[in-house]
């Protein structure tokens, strides 16, 4: 905004500058909260940062490390377009299981009073590993007689616990 101030015979300009603060906001694809994930695989989420004028905006993976972008190595790729971040974690193992965050804060000083308004916003996705399942079956070599009736031992194990269909044919 421009001001115009006649003071008797003096006239000056005086030029104000307006600034605004923009809410933190963070989207997160996908959504899920919870990802589980087996040995070796791959995922891959991106956040959407918006929000003005941006005092903090950080990417952690498990155990709060941060994920600088742009990044390339065996374990995590992260790449920028804009405001949005893809982070691709590679090679999933139990090591990299746990909470992944991306976090905003944007803060904005007021020059004349040195008043500060700010916002923040966190956006997490859960990465779980999952325990391949083993499959133990005992059978019996008995001969069974047509109609008798016999007991199959079947015992499963992994995480999530897999559930156990069961199938009989005839």
């Amino acid at each position: 905004a421009v001001y115009d101030v006649t003071d008797k015979d003096m006239w000056f300009q005086q030029t104000v500058r307006v600034d605004f603060t923009e809410k933190a906001k963070v989207e997160m694809t996908p959504t899920t909260a919870t990802q589980y994930l087996e040995d070796g695989s791959s995922y891959t989420f991106t956040c959407t940062f918006t929000g003005y004028p941006v005092k903090k905006l950080e990417i952690t993976g498990a155990n709060s490390l941060p994920i600088t972008c742009p990044r390339s190595d065996a374990d995590i790729v992260c790449s920028i377009s804009g405001k949005v971040y893809t982070v691709r974690v590679l090679a999933f193992d139990e090591s990299k299981e746990g909470s992944y965050d991306c976090t905003m804060e944007t803060e904005f000083i007021n020059p004349v009073t040195s008043i500060s308004s700010s916002s923040n916003e966190v956006k997490s996705i859960q990465l779980q590993y999952v325990k391949p399942s083993t499959t133990v079956l005992s059978v019996n070599k008995d001969i069974i007689q047509k109609g008798s009736s016999f007991t199959l031992t079947c015992v499963v194990e992994g995480y999530p616990q897999p559930e156990i269909p069961t199938l009989r044919k005839g």
